[in-house]
Formats: structure tokens, C-alpha cells, sequence
């Protein structure tokens, strides 16, 4: 007996609710005191700042999760809950988009509860309960992505306004993710160009440049870039001839006081980097020229680059140290045998070429005539090598944690690359049996 529409939207009502139930009231030791890490306290101070002072909306940090701990007046219980529910709310409004772009009525509840279940993995979850931008960032993800394919489903001026407004608050979350905004134009211009989709799609390319543009217009205003090409020379170019010798003929002043900072982060050795005397020359080449000549370093040889980024990858995604972030008194809800499962951690370099392989198949074969999420499955998939690459290279420090939205990206593709298939299989073979009686 066929599952009718009605029953399938009681099914994933009760779902959703079990889920939602399941998130609300476990974790409530980590709820009342929630982990703090070190940069907590920069997001603190920001927070404190006047609303009205340029400090705020332009700082260290983004202004996103500061604007969360204004609101909620600093107090990080309250922080939490609304993360967790803002977390509920958009993997709900994923899980049901996604449910809702296949076109078989029984898969439509199997893979509402896969996407739901996803959320629920330790790598994702138990962010939720610390008081850094990993919570917000990962749901402002999931929320531009879940409004991207509405968007898919039909173009309205709503939908595009939406969408904009969802990409500021992605950027302003983390400055990372404003780069994903800058692919997504490049992406959606050639794809405007080749005709594979409408002109109208230059207006979301537009917004996605200038969200960028404003975004890096803002780090530069907060020098938020300094720390990490601080961490990025310490922990990797001090540590090697060749990039010393390249850095010191863009006009670095190597001295034996920058030496002696290699293997160290910005903020080692009583801030060295920052307060040290003799590195005084150092910081004038960083402000003025750091950043360009860091850059033409990436760009002028990339398959070294590249290289570099991929070689951890397997390790990135795995983020075997993971537990060490865990707030106090967290248990993950998934079992941990489930988790490998629905959130792959092993063979990633295989999954990335076969999910890649799979977007430039579906290129050729143009499958969004098909069904629109296999667009949004192309645009999800082919930034994540660049994605990486970025990520790896912005920063030395806690690699892993700043990959988790690469990490994210790769799952999600994975998941729509099962969904799509076997929802076109389930009516390729429909249609068979029609035409065969």
C-alpha cells in the first residue's frame, strides 16, 4: 500500500518533534555551564562595546556571535539555548527542503530523518555548548543552504532577499565563510555566461561580491588577518629555508629575534610578535606588505599550495582530538558506531574525488534539468577544495576546528549524491513497470 502525502507530513512532523525533544532536554549539565575557550573572552569584550561604536561591528572577531552575547546580555546559558534552537530550527528547515525536492513519496521521510540525524553527530552538536562561532556558523550554513534551494524551486524576489540576508550573516560569522560567498559568485557568473542558468542569477552573484568585498573591507578595519599570518609564519615559514628565503627577498627583515619565533604562534612567548622590540621592522613589513606577499607565496607555485592543503585532509575531517572541546558534562545523543555512517570520517580523499567526479557527470548531463537540487549539489561540491585550501592556509592554529564547515560540506554532499540517485533510480524503475504493462 502506497504511503499518501498526508501520512508522509504526519510521519515527518512526528519526527522533527522527537528530534527537537531529543535536543532540548539532553545536555543540560553543558547547557548551565557551557565551555569556554580562550577567545571567549575577546568575543566577551566585544560584546561589552556600545553597539553604536565602530569597535563593534569592526574588531578582532566578526560581529555576529558578540551581537548573540549582547542580546542575550552576556549570560551563556541563555547563549546556548538560543543556538540550540536556532540549530533546530534550520536543520528542521534543511531536512524538510531537501525531503521536499524528491520526488518519491516514501523517500521523502527516510531522508528528512537522515538529514536530521546528520545535525546530531558529535562533530557538529556538541558546538552548541561552547561559547565560540562554531555553532552559529554551522547553522548560518545550514540556514543559506536550506535557502538556497527553496530558491531552487522557484525564483521570487522573497526568496532572493532571504537568501542575501542569510549570506551577510554567514560572512560576519566567520570571515572564512565570506569566501565561500566570493566562489559562489564566480560559480553563478559562469554559469550565467555558459546559459545554464538565467541571467537573473548575476543580481545573487552581485550581492555575494559585494558581501565579500565588505566583509574583507571589514577584517582590514579590525586587522583580524594579523594573528593568523602571525600563527601561519611562526608554525610554518619560519620553520622551513625555502619560505624564509622567499619572504626575506619580498622584504622581511629576518633578524635572530623572528627567527627565534619559529614553531610559535601570535600570541607565544608574552606576545612576542606584537610587543617584542626587535621585531619592530618585522611588524611594519607585516602591516604594509605581509599579506600580498604571503599570498603570491600560495598563488605563484600551486600545486605545492594545494598540495600542502590536501595532505592533511583526511586528518582534518577526522578531528580526532575533538573531546578536548567537549563542554562539561556532554553526551553526544547519536551512538558512536553510528556516527562513521552518517558522517563520513574515513576515505575522505576517495569520497571528495567520487563526489567530485559525480558534480562534473552532472555538469555534462546538465541533471538540474532533472531535478534543481542536483545544481545545489554542484555548487556545494566544487568549492571544497578551494574551501580547503583557504582554510588550511588562513590560518596555523586549530586547523581542524576552522574545517569543520568543509567537513560539513563534504557530508552533505555525500547524503544529496545518495538521495538523488536513488530517487531518480526509484522512478526510472516506476516508469519501466508503467511501460512494461
Amino acid at each position: 500500500m502506497p504511503i499518501s502525502n498526508r501520512n508522509t507530513k504526519f510521519l515527518m512532523a512526528f519526527i522533527f518533534l522527537v528530534y527537537a525533544g531529543l535536543r532540548l532536554f539532553t545536555n543540560q549539565p553543558s547547557q548551565v555551564t557551557p565551555r569556554e575557550l580562550v577567545d571567549t573572552a575577546a568575543y566577551l569584550r566585544i560584546s561589552q562595546q556600545p553597539i553604536s561604536d565602530i569597535r563593534f561591528w569592526g574588531d578582532k572577531r566578526p560581529f555576529v556571535f558578540p551581537l548573540l552575547l549582547k542580546i542575550t546580555k552576556q549570560d551563556f546559558s541563555q547563549t546556548v539555548s538560543i543556538q540550540v534552537g536556532f540549530s533546530i530550527l534550520v536543520w528542521g528547515l534543511l531536512a524538510l527542503l531537501v525531503s521536499a525536492s524528491m520526488r518519491t513519496v516514501w523517500l521523502k521521510p527516510l531522508f528528512f530523518g537522515i538529514i536530521l540525524a546528520l545535525s546530531l553527530v558529535r562533530h557538529l552538536a556538541h558546538w552548541d555548548y561552547v561559547m565560540m562561532t562554531e555553532s552559529l556558523s554551522i547553522s548560518c550554513f545550514v540556514l543559506f543552504l536550506a535557502l538556497g534551494i527553496w530558491l531552487s524551486h522557484g525564483w521570487r524576489i522573497d526568496k532572493v532577499i532571504a537568501l542575501c540576508i542569510a549570506g551577510v550573516f554567514l560572512a560576519f560569522t566567520r570571515d572564512t565563510n565570506a569566501y565561500l560567498l566570493l566562489m559562489l559568485a564566480g560559480m553563478l557568473i559562469i554559469a550565467a555566461f555558459l546559459r545554464w542558468a538565467k541571467p537573473r542569477v548575476l543580481i545573487l552573484a552581485a550581492f555575494f561580491l559585494f558581501t565579500f568585498l565588505l566583509n574583507n573591507y571589514n577584517s582590514e578595519i579590525g586587522e583580524r588577518w594579523v594573528f593568523p599570518l602571525n600563527n601561519i609564519v611562526g608554525r610554518r615559514m619560519l620553520l622551513r629555508s625555502e619560505s624564509i628565503a622567499y619572504l626575506e627577498s619580498c622584504g622581511m627583515p629576518v633578524t635572530p629575534a623572528l627567527l627565534a619565533m619559529a614553531n610559535n604562534f601570535g600570541h607565544s612567548q608574552d606576545s612576542a610578535f606584537y610587543n617584542n622590540p626587535d621585531l619592530k621592522d618585522y611588524r611594519i613589513w607585516l602591516g604594509q606588505h605581509g599579506k600580498t606577499c604571503y599570498m603570491k607565496w600560495l598563488l605563484f607555485n600551486p600545486l605545492r599550495s594545494v598540495g600542502q592543503s590536501l595532505s592533511p585532509f583526511q586528518g582534518l575531517i577526522a578531528f580526532e582530538d575533538l573531546s578536548k572541546f567537549f563542554a562539561h558534562g556532554y553526551d553526544p545523543i547519536l551512538p558512536w558506531f553510528m556516527e562513521p555512517f552518517i558522517y563520513p570520517v574515513k576515505f575522505i580523499f576517495l569520497f571528495w574525488v567520487i563526489l567530485t567526479a559525480s558534480a562534473l557527470i552532472a555538469i555534462y548531463k546538465r541533471a538540474w534539468n532533472l531535478n534543481p537540487l542536483w545544481g545545489v549539489f554542484i555548487f556545494l561540491n566544487l568549492p571544497i577544495l578551494p574551501h580547503l585550501f583557504i582554510t588550511w592556509h588562513g590560518d596555523a592554529m586549530a586547523p581542524e576546528r576552522h574545517a569543520l564547515s568543509v567537513g560539513l560540506q563534504l557530508a552533505l554532499c555525500f547524503w544529496m549524491l545518495i538521495f538523488l540517485i536513488i530517487d531518480q533510480f526509484t522512478l526510472q524503475k516506476k516508469f519501466s513497470e508503467k511501460d512494461t504493462v
